[in-house]
């Protein structure tokens, strides 16, 4: 690669770059910096979240690629990032005074953060397979460490072990995947391998195989969901929250570029296997949903719905690509508010070593809290796709789009999957307003959190009733990706 081409390229990553650049110098200042220092650096990671955020804008209307070829960096990959970067910074506002509580160190929680966010921007621009596991491994190493971030908790060491061997599992099927593909194509960039695709070789068939489970595990569909509930449940609240959002849009940015781009002669075949997949997902994690005692766990259950839910807009995508990526993105994009904000609102109630988690830790929350309450019951409404909710919509356009490319059956299944979750999360109401208080809740106003919180329940109930530009901009970044497949 000449200099002009590496230094053009390194301009186009700007975003990336910042996070990380930041990432570096938290590190560098945590021992530098005396103790109580955290203040500082929590508005070092807020600037290079909004500074990473403004450079990111300019994607949505020039398409580049950089390192030669390696990276595309068009609306598709802008719109992923704005994601990304809004759960990033979501994640970083409601720690702020949840770290204190859980004694938990502020310096390398904000730029492990920072690292993971940088490596799921990689993985959205992704155009071949080297940088595709670059990116996976640098957002799963920072999640992994984030998972067991609480060394005063065996439940969060725990979590971490448990993502760290089952996440190393899954890391070595996808590269044995990619080196399969590589086998019988000789290429690891998306576009070679489509254009020299032979289906009478079985090296590609197995080789789909393995990446479409690694795929699977990541984004926490059946039958590789077991990790979900135990991790999430361990890890730090905040970093649940991160995690369900982040981890999982970055998982489906993946699965739809490389699926659609390089093993698009064979849409038909895994078509089959996600509408599958879709059904058994939501199916199985409604279900578990019902049976816990734990809303932490429960909405861990809820996420792998809504994997099933999401898995709608792919498999729809097979007949109708503009509107089934589309809806892929926006509800991504819609379920970071709701779902960050339901985690937001757990770890906002947390007491000094101990987080709220149990149903019963939210009982009689309206008559302390009537604020806290209400974003809670927002957030609820919107996870079960009631109107007039940002959840609401997200989840009627993915089912516009399956009902628009044929599959009847299987959007029927998603709107009973849909009742039944709506008593789980109704059930969370009930205990927030309809139930006497079990407990204390602290008196102490938390105002950055507050704030967060604040922002997302209106952002949730606002762009319910006026989408604004917000569908839009999904539309612009499926149309940029659909011109390269």
């Amino acid at each position: 690669m000449e200099l002009d081409e590496l230094l053009r390229s390194t301009y186009l990553i700007g975003p990336e770059l910042c996070l990380i650049a930041v990432g570096m110098l938290i590190v560098i200042a945590v021992p530098l910096l005396k103790d109580g220092a955290g203040e500082g650096l929590f508005w070092m990671a807020i600037v290079g979240i909004g500074v990473g955020f403004y450079l990111n804008i300019t994607r949505f209307t020039v398409q580049n690629t950089a390192f030669s070829g390696a990276l595309s960096l068009d609306g598709y990959s802008a719109y992923f990032n704005m994601i990304f970067l809004l759960g990033a910074f979501g994640a970083i506002t409601l720690s702020k005074n949840f770290l204190p509580l859980m004694k938990l160190r502020a310096g390398e929680y904000y730029a492990l953060i920072l690292f993971s966010t940088s490596g799921m921007m990689i993985l959205a621009s992704a155009k071949e397979f080297m940088s595709l596991f670059l990116g996976f491994e640098i957002m799963s190493i920072s999640v992994y460490i984030l998972s067991g971030f609480n060394r005063n908790s065996v439940r969060s060491i725990e979590a971490g072990i448990k993502y760290l061997i089952v996440g190393g599992f899954s890391s070595a099927v996808l590269l044995y995947g990619i080196a399969l593909i590589y086998g019988a194509s000789g290429s690891i960039h998306l576009d070679q391998i489509a254009s020299g695709f032979d289906s009478s070789n079985p090296l590609y068939a197995v080789g789909v195989a393995f990446i479409l489970a690694g795929f699977i595990f990541k984004i926490g569909a059946f039958p590789l969901h077991q990790w979900v509930p135990d991790v999430y449940e361990g890890a730090p609240v905040t970093v649940t929250g991160f995690m369900s959002v982040g981890v999982k849009a970055a998982a489906f940015a993946l699965l739809i570029r490389v699926l659609f781009e390089a093993f698009s002669h064979i849409e038909a075949d895994w078509t089959y296997v996600l509408w599958i997949v879709s059904i058994l997902t939501m199916t199985v994690g409604n279900l578990s949903a019902i049976a816990q005692k734990s809303v932490k766990r429960m909405l861990a259950y809820s996420s792998i719905a809504h994997a099933g839910y999401v898995l709608i807009g792919v498999v729809a995508a097979y007949g109708e690509k503009e509107l089934g990526i589309s809806s892929v993105l926006y509800y991504l994009f819609a379920y970071t508010f709701m779902n960050l904000g339901a985690f937001g609102v757990l770890a906002y109630l947390s007491k000094e070593g101990r987080e709220c988690e149990t149903f019963e830790d939210l009982s009689g929350l309206w008559r302390s809290k009537p604020l806290v309450a209400l974003a809670l019951g927002v957030f609820m409404l919107s996870l079960t796709g009631l109107p007039p909710t940002i959840g609401f919509f997200a989840k009627f356009r993915v089912f516009l789009a399956g009902v628009t490319a044929g599959y009847y059956g299987l959007v029927a299944i998603a709107v009973i999957n849909t009742v039944i979750s709506a008593y789980y999360y109704l059930r969370v109401i009930v205990f927030v307003y309809m139930k006497d208080e079990k407990g204390e809740f602290s008196e102490r106003f938390k105002p950055v959190p507050a704030i967060a919180l604040t922002a997302l329940t209106i952002v949730t109930l606002f762009l319910g009733v006026f989408p604004l530009r917000t569908w839009d901009l999904a539309i612009l970044a499926a149309d940029s990706v659909l011109t390269r497949f």
